[in-house]
């Protein structure tokens, strides 16, 4: 195992949160209990101005490690906590865990430390599935809804199950050191898709970014449809600032959802000015639905779940959500 860093830490685990007060014991619980050497290991907790509990939970974890911080993350992105944890980190290695999810093994820092020397990776990759425990059958749809070819990008490699050399962009969740010295901070103009920035310029410098299924982290999937709406829509706009951001980070797959919105927007308008346009719309938005369709009784079949009703629903939700989020993004920059 590489020597500690700066004052003996190896593993900064920097913590971006704002009203995790369901989830946040439970996650740092799963901290404690790595097989780490707990003076290798610091947790930063960067609170977003949270109006309920979380502080004072995290509070309440600081008798079980040597260097544990809680502070203030004024602007509330997670951008800044991110970046308010890095400047005060100490470790060789710095992982940014989120406050709703869960820690699969006790040996997991540990396994991330050999990953780092075993593949001589810059970023570690990491597969995110939403199957925190217990579930309701919506959160359950959500989770097999997300894991699918339908449910998120075709390049993404965030439920992938293999361990290779992979682009960080989708993924990328721990870094070395030297990864930050070498391309700066989070953007902090960002308020969603941050880390896949981050993780593209990571990509324009050649550094290597290693995945693998050791390094899974289970997270909560969206418990409603506004919740899940929110959430994809924040991520549409953020594919917009990227695509602004860094042209070369276009693929054909990102217009998808925006191109569907924006039919769905302009189907009545062509109905009144010219019917040949509007009945090809008709046909693109009658074949989504039954790929929809199709993909939701797929799932349904594999997976048995009672909730075939509502999976066409929640794609559509996904993809609505992705497509108004960047078509947002294209509005407001019209705008100013």
């Amino acid at each position: 195992m590489e020597s500690a860093g700066n004052g003996g830490c190896l593993v900064s685990v920097i913590l971006p949160v704002r009203n995790e007060e369901r989830y946040l014991g439970a996650v740092l619980d799963d901290l404690s209990r790595q097989t780490l050497a707990k003076e290798k290991l610091e947790i930063i907790v960067v609170d977003g101005m949270s109006t309920d509990a979380t502080v004072a939970i995290a509070e309440g974890f600081a008798d079980r490690f040597p260097n544990f911080q809680v502070l203030e993350n004024l602007q509330e992105l997670s951008s800044v906590a991110r970046n308010i944890g890095y400047q005060v980190s100490r470790g060789e290695y710095i992982i940014i865990v989120d406050g709703h999810c869960e820690i699969p093994t006790e040996n997991y820092l540990k396994d991330m430390v050999d990953l780092f020397e075993q593949h001589q990776a810059d970023v570690l990759c990491r597969p995110a599935p939403l199957t925190v425990e217990p579930m309701t059958t919506f959160q359950r749809a959500v989770a097999a809804a997300r894991a699918s070819f339908f449910g998120h990008g075709l390049d993404s490699t965030i439920y992938s199950g293999e361990e290779c050399q992979v682009q960080a962009v989708s993924a990328g969740t721990a870094y070395r050191r030297r990864v930050f010295e070498i391309i700066g901070l989070f953007d902090e103009s960002f308020d969603a898709c941050e880390d896949a920035e981050f993780n593209f310029r990571t990509d324009l410098a050649g550094l290597r970014a290693v995945t693998s299924p050791a390094m899974t982290i289970r997270y909560v999937a969206r418990r409603n449809l506004l919740d899940l709406w929110r959430q994809l829509y924040r991520y549409g706009r953020g594919r917009w600032r990227l695509l602004l951001k860094h042209p070369s980070s276009f693929s054909p797959g990102a217009l998808i959802p925006p191109a569907l919105a924006l039919s769905l927007v302009l189907l009545p308008l062509w109905l009144l000015i010219f019917p040949p346009i509007a009945a090809v719309i008709g046909l693109l938005l009658a074949l989504y639905l039954l790929l929809n369709l199709a993909m939701s009784v797929a799932i349904a079949a594999k997976e048995n779940l009672k909730s075939l009703p509502i999976l066409p629903v929640i794609f559509a939700t996904i993809h609505l959500a992705l497509g108004f989020g960047f078509l947002s993004g294209v509005f407001r920059k019209r705008k100013n």
